[in-house]
C-alpha cells in the first residue's frame, strides 16, 4: 500500500522543482529538513555525496545544479521518505516513557567509562562523552 502511495505521489506531482529552476535549491533544503535529515543522511540514501547535496542547496554562487539523473534520484527518495513520514504521522504515537534525570559528571567525579560489555547504544550521556574524551576528543557537541 505505501509503495502504492509513494508510486502514485511521484507519478502524480514532482517533489521538487525542475532542478533548472531558482526554487531548486530552497524547496530541497527545506524538504530535508521537513524530514529532519542531514545533507549527510539524505546523500547516504540518494548515493551522492555530501558536499553535492550542499551545493545543491547553496543559493550563492557556490550551487550547482544536479544532473538529470541525480535530480531523478533525489526525487524519488524523497518523495519516498516523504510518503513514510505521512504513513507514519498517521499511526499512533509510541508511548511516552518518563524522562530520565541526567546527572552532569563533575572534575573531582567523572563519569565512568563505558565498560566492557555496553553497546553504544545503551550508554548514557555522560559515559558517551567519557568515552570521547578518553580517545582525545578536546570537544563535544551535543545536539538535539
Amino acid at each position: 500500500m505505501i509503495n502504492a502511495y509513494s508510486r502514485l505521489l511521484e507519478s502524480a506531482m514532482p517533489v521538487l522543482p525542475d532542478f533548472e529552476s531558482a526554487e531548486f535549491a530552497p524547496a530541497l533544503k527545506a524538504i530535508r529538513k521537513q524530514l529532519q535529515l542531514s545533507r549527510t543522511a539524505l546523500a547516504a540514501q540518494v548515493g551522492l555525496s555530501t558536499a553535492a547535496i550542499q551545493r545543491y542547496e547553496a543559493q550563492d554562487g557556490s550551487n550547482i545544479k544536479p544532473s538529470r539523473e541525480a535530480y531523478e534520484r533525489l526525487s524519488k527518495v524523497l518523495a519516498t521518505l516523504l510518503a513514510d513520514s505521512a504513513s507514519a504521522a498517521v499511526s499512533p504515537p509510541p508511548p511516552v516513557t518518563p524522562p530520565v534525570a541526567v546527572v552532569a559528571a563533575t572534575a573531582a567525579e567523572p563519569a565512568a567509562p563505558l565498560a566492557a560489555g555496553i553497546l553504544l547504544a545503551d550508554a548514557t550521556l555522560e559515559q558517551l562523552i567519557a568515552r570521547a574524551k578518553a580517545m582525545g576528543a578536546k570537544k563535544v557537541t551535543v545536539e538535539f
